[in-house]
């Protein structure tokens, strides 16, 4: 079960502040921890949009060698 609840930033900052400290260490924790699988999401994506892509003449070149594989099985 999920329930949102939108609280306008400062009553949210209130709240917080009412918090003890080893309540606030964990919720620091909490965000720490939600930040690095931020982190890790973000690193990959960069991963992949600065990865290797085929251009027209390669994505041809494949094509052209699926059909010779093709044809080739078909003569065994």
């Amino acid at each position: 079960m999920e329930l949102k609840v939108q609280i306008p930033f400062p009553q949210l900052l209130a709240a917080v502040r009412t918090l003890t400290s080893s309540q606030k260490a964990k919720l620091k924790r909490e965000l720490e921890q939600a930040n690095q699988v931020q982190d890790d999401h973000a690193g990959f994506i960069e991963m992949l949009l600065k990865g290797p892509v085929y251009s027209d003449a390669d994505i041809q070149l494949i094509e052209a060698n699926r059909e010779k594989i093709a044809a080739w099985r078909t003569k065994r």
